[in-house]
């Protein structure tokens, strides 16, 4: 009998025991869910606080060397001048930020500010595009605006032989203009440019004293050169721009 009555105790001790802990499982359970219900909670309420603002262009410097006069532009303009992404001698690329509601007014704004090449939404790809026009890039010619006629103008030839011509003022053509030049004349134009010592000449002919006159901006070998008065430019490198802008006026771009 007494042995009965202690195998009763034992079974019924150890039900008791794995109904605790079972009610202690279910509680941890419990507890789990909630915690993770309350951290999802907490998640989509971040998600949705968070509302994009801003949104990022791109934009490439007509003149590398000025770089401080482009971003007083942008932070004058009550708009955010991250970084510069690309930071070359003969090429400088920025991220701003505008306003996400106005993206359409300011990309259109400064492509007419005269102060960038190009102005793109800020994408791997854009990036990825600005670098392998210039590192295949052999020569890049710009004109800019007079007091009178004169063309106005981005000109560049790559290294197999294509030219994007952009007319913008003054010019037989403008807009944007694709053609190939044969490989006699892209040979020639290169033999030109590779008599000239391009890398030690000055970064600037220009007399700050005149005003009317338009500025030549040549660039190549990752420099970039301005010139406003020919008669103390190297006389290699002036044949080589005459044969470069020759090509121009074939096509019947400029006059």
């Amino acid at each position: 009998m007494k042995y009965l009555l202690l195998t009763f105790f034992v079974i019924a001790l150890s039900c008791n025991q794995q109904s605790k802990e079972k009610k202690n499982t279910e509680t941890t359970k419990t507890k789990k869910i909630i915690t993770e219900k309350k951290e999802n909670i907490k998640e989509e309420i971040t998600e949705k606080s968070i509302v994009k603002t801003k949104e990022d262009l791109i934009v490439v410097l007509k003149n590398s060397k000025n770089v401080t006069d482009a971003k007083a532009l942008i932070e004058n303009s009550s708009l955010i001048w991250q970084e510069l992404v690309i930071d070359e001698n003969s090429l400088k690329a920025a991220i701003i930020k505008v306003p996400i509601d106005k993206k359409d007014f300011w990309l259109k704004r400064l492509k007419e500010s005269n102060t960038f090449s190009s102005v793109e939404f800020h994408t791997k790809e854009s990036v990825a595009s600005i670098k392998y026009i210039s590192e295949n890039t052999f020569v890049k010619v710009r004109k800019t605006h007079c007091s009178g006629d004169c063309a106005v103008y981005d000109v560049i030839l790559f290294k197999d032989g294509k030219v994007a011509f952009n007319g913008i003022e003054n010019v037989l053509v403008k807009g944007t203009q694709e053609f190939n030049i044969s490989e006699a004349k892209m040979k020639k134009i290169k033999g030109m440019f590779e008599k000239t010592s391009f890398g030690t000449y000055l970064d600037s002919y220009v007399d700050r004293s005149i005003m009317d006159f338009p500025s030549t901006f040549i660039t190549h070998n990752n420099k970039q050169i301005e010139i406003k008065l020919w008669r103390n430019v190297p006389l290699e490198l002036a044949l080589a721009y005459e044969a470069f802008e020759d090509i121009l006026y074939e096509k019947k771009l400029i006059e």
